[in-house]
């Protein structure tokens, strides 16, 4: 990955991206216990919202999971460095959340006590925003072969 692979994050836009077939990657320099927090809003390819999913580098890290979680305890710490290239890929059945290649985060639908997790999120995402709360992500990757269009929300 160069510089110029990155795109400048422009929030409260919505940006075609079908998460099932390529992760998301985004990168950031915020340290814990900053409170900064990555959030993503998601979508499917015809404008439904789905839900969304927020990093919160807080002491300990949170990330919290529309529909599946409440704030929660990250299970690993991210790694120390201040730059970050975050990894967030969505299956039919998990999330799973890499930070500088370190798995910090594989949560399965099925394992949420709250039972509308697995219908929420079984929904193909096409469609992304990073949302105005989001205060950490710096940049993302764009989808490879997509060509782009942004509208607003």
């Amino acid at each position: 990955m160069t510089v110029s692979d990155w795109t400048d994050i422009t929030r409260n836009m919505k940006i075609d991206y079908d998460l099932e077939a390529h992760p998301l990657r985004i990168k950031t320099d915020s340290v814990v216990g900053s409170d900064e927090q990555v959030y993503v809003l998601l979508y499917t390819a015809d404008d439904s919202y789905i839900g969304f999913i927020t990093l919160t580098l807080s002491n300990p890290p949170q990330y919290y999971i529309a529909s599946c979680t409440y704030s929660t305890p990250s299970p690993v710490t991210p790694p120390a460095e201040q730059d970050k290239i975050w990894t967030i890929t969505k299956t039919a059945s998990a999330w799973k959340v890499e930070c500088n290649g370190v798995e910090v985060l594989n949560f399965l639908f099925s394992e949420s006590t709250r039972s509308i997790c697995v219908t929420t999120w079984s929904q193909d995402v096409g469609k992304i925003t990073f949302y105005s709360q989001d205060t950490a992500s710096d940049g993302y990757l764009p989808q490879p072969g997509i060509h782009y269009y942004i509208t607003s929300l």
